[in-house]
């Protein structure tokens, strides 16, 4: 038989399911086809067990990767139709599949692995990143990797109601208040991963639905348990690259414990790699360098908790909930739109803000098709931030874009729709200085600079990330403004954004087996307070949006346009709106439902634009009062423009009831003059009138 085939059919809230293998990849160690409506992903894993003494760290790779055939679409460009490169979007599902499953490998464990989810089929109703999770924990048990699952993923929502919602599809493109999107997983009775956004909803609400995700992750982990009984059991064995004890006592009885800590405090790693070189050379002939390496750090490690655990401050002389020394500024650089300067410790973002016009948005094109976004974040982080001497890299690491949209989605639900501000935002991050949670930081450094610019955010936030330590008990403590020593040597990275109301985004990724209620509930508490903190100094730079933008931005007027003279504003092949653009310096972009947004360096240069668009789609109604200008005076009477380049005759015998021996001493050209349209010829020329009407400087313009 050429398949041998095992399916295993479920549902999840009334929506069809199906895992299934042997059909697909036959070469591949473990190969899992998941179904979920008609949304399917394939899962592919191999390993290759490790040659490399020196490695001290698990090589887990895992891609995302999305087709556009998977929802029946060709790729927008022009140029390029291969789908080469993985989107931003993708990048970040694949660091969540990494974050979600990384916890669940034995500390010892070098062999390379390598995880390959495919998205085949989208059905656009059901998420395929929750199937492939899902199906990434399953092809893992069916792998000769030792992972300790199952391990489930899982979408949690909230209504209008505040009713906790176990939702199949991403609810990104709301805007409610009272919204939440999150991402989690774990076994059902613990935390692996977080990652979410939320419409400032309280901390609270948010604990709730956490709670409410350990009942939804049962149905995913009931059906890879029943399919895995389906299955042949896999050899997991493997090599162990646990250090020896011999090793530990070694390094340990030359460094000493004072040494250790003394290294350990100073957080400088020069000392950590002075050391380590030491190491290397008093032990050249009877210990590789990766353990030595790997000895050091556990024993920094060790002294690191006991000195939590057991003294109850930080390496650095904190308290346990205790923030790092702020700073903040707005108006470091002087041309740009918007800028300001967020500092804690070390760790310093300078973040600039851009306003464009609706023309800048950038196009995003994907299987969900092809869509405008309007507001971006970048996180640049250049070697020296770090104190390193590395080259500059042409694209953004994973890291990078993975903070830069943290940041963004803490932001997004505070950022002011197109209408009430029509303008493209772009915000950037230049990071100058790394010590933990540049991310956060760069959260604080946006809503600045944002306001610096004008933008009429609804409220201002801020952001924190929270560390832990465990003790071999159980015990555990939190960790407020975790820095990198902490993130290093702890055991979790819990990043929470919002305001001084509620949460826009978290994100957590763990080194433990995965994050009890207990720890969640302490975290958001801790981080709630760390976040008014921080809010309030943030205030003390700048409290509140500008009510004027800078004199760099670009100004932008709105009018609005019915919806038949559209045509008339652009030309055939956009030749009139080109024009105008040409001649007045303005851009003027024009929507659907006739709103003119009209951007320009001057006031003049719009003012023309205005003036210019209202010649076209004026229409001037029978009955109807206008203001206008007189524009030539003859013996029988004047011409008025009702608006620039639209006129109308004012006959000699409609100025006044008394005769008119000569125009001139009624009206002159520049007049401002007070006209009724009385009505209108077959050619379309306007008949006006002055008598029984209010002079112009008493009229109210139409």
């Amino acid at each position: 038989m050429l398949f041998n085939e095992v399916k295993h059919e479920f549902e999840i809230e009334g929506t069809k399911c199906s895992f299934e293998t042997g059909k697909l990849a036959l070469k591949s160690q473990s190969s899992i086809l998941a179904r979920m409506g008609d949304t399917v992903v394939t899962v592919n894993i191999n390993t290759k067990p490790s040659t490399d003494d020196s490695l001290d760290y698990f090589p887990l790779s895992v891609e995302y990767i999305e087709k556009f055939y998977a929802s029946g679409k060709i790729s927008g460009s022009r140029f390029v139709k291969r789908e080469r490169f993985p989107s931003d979007d993708a990048i970040l599902k694949g660091r969540i599949i990494d974050r979600a499953i990384r916890p669940r490998f034995p500390h010892e464990y070098r062999d390379e692995l390598s995880l390959i989810v495919t998205v085949m089929s989208y059905d656009s109703e059901n998420d395929p990143v929750l199937l492939a999770i899902n199906a990434a924990s399953v092809a893992l048990l069916n792998s000769t990797a030792p992972f300790e699952g199952p391990i489930a993923g899982v979408r949690v929502g909230l209504d209008k109601d505040g009713t906790i919602l176990d939702l199949k599809k991403s609810m990104d493109d709301t805007s409610d208040d009272d919204r939440m999107n999150y991402v989690v997983a774990g076994d059902g009775k613990i935390f692996t991963m977080i990652d979410a956004g939320a419409y400032n909803v309280p901390d609270e609400k948010v604990i709730e639905g956490m709670e409410k995700s350990l009942e939804f992750m049962k149905p995913w982990l009931d059906a890879q348990n029943e399919f895995i009984s389906k299955l042949e059991a896999k050899n997991k064995e493997y090599k162990s690259y646990a250090l020896p004890q011999e090793i530990l006592d070694a390094v340990h009885d030359e460094l000493g414990d004072e040494t250790i800590r003394k290294n350990l405090e100073t957080g400088d790693d020069r000392i950590h790699n002075d050391a380590k070189a030491a190491l290397a050379e008093k032990f050249a002939d009877k210990y590789a360098p990766a353990q030595l390496n790997e000895a050091y750090e556990y024993l920094q490690k060790k002294t690191l908790r006991r000195i939590v655990m057991e003294e109850d401050h930080r390496v650095d002389g904190r308290k346990i909930t205790e923030i790092r020394e702020l700073a903040t500024e707005v108006d470091l650089l002087p041309r740009v739109h918007g800028s300001a300067l967020f500092t804690r410790g070390v760790t310093q973002v300078l973040t600039i803000t851009t306003l464009g016009s609706l023309k800048d948005t950038m196009l995003v094109d994907d299987m969900e098709g092809e869509r405008e976004q309007r507001y971006m974040h970048f996180y640049n982080d250049l070697p020296f931030c770090y104190g390193d001497a590395g080259k500059v890299k042409l694209s953004p690491s994973r890291r990078a874009i993975g903070h830069g949209m943290l940041a963004q989605k803490a932001l997004v639900p505070v950022i002011p729709d197109a209408k009430e501000f029509p303008y493209t935002i772009l915000v950037m991050t230049e990071v100058q200085g790394e010590n933990g949670s540049s991310s956060m930081a760069s959260c604080c450094g946006s809503t600045m600079s944002l306001m610096a610019a004008g933008v009429p955010i609804k409220q201002p936030v801020a952001g924190i990330a929270c560390g832990l330590i465990t003790g071999e008990d159980g015990s555990f403590k939190v960790l407020t403004d975790m820095q990198g020593v902490e993130d290093f040597y702890g055991d979790m990275d819990f990043k929470i954004a919002g305001t001084k109301d509620g949460v826009t985004a978290v994100q957590m990724d763990t080194k433990t087996k995965g994050l009890s209620m207990d720890i969640v509930r302490q975290t958001f508490a801790q981080s709630r307070e760390a976040r008014l903190t921080i809010l309030d100094k943030m205030a003390e730079a700048i409290s509140e949006p500008r009510k004027e933008l800078s004199q760099y931005a670009p100004r932008v007027a709105q009018i609005t346009i019915p919806k038949d003279k559209i045509g008339d504003i652009i030309g055939p092949g956009g030749k009139n709106i080109r024009e105008l653009s040409e001649r007045t310096g303005a851009e003027v972009e024009i929507e659907e439902d006739g709103t003119v947004n009209i951007y320009g360096n001057t006031q003049d240069s719009i003012d023309e634009a205005i003036q210019s668009i209202s010649a076209v789609t004026f229409v001037p109604e029978v009955g109807h009062t206008y203001e206008g200008t007189v524009v030539s005076v003859m013996p029988y009477g004047a011409f008025v423009d009702l608006v620039p380049h639209v006129s109308g005759l004012l006959h000699v015998s409609e100025i006044t009831d008394d005769y008119v021996k000569d125009v001139n001493d009624y009206v002159k050209e520049g007049d401002k003059v007070t006209v009724k349209v009385v009505g209108m010829d077959k050619q379309g020329k306007i008949k006006l009138s002055m008598k029984g009407l209010k002079p112009a400087k008493e009229a109210k313009k139409k």
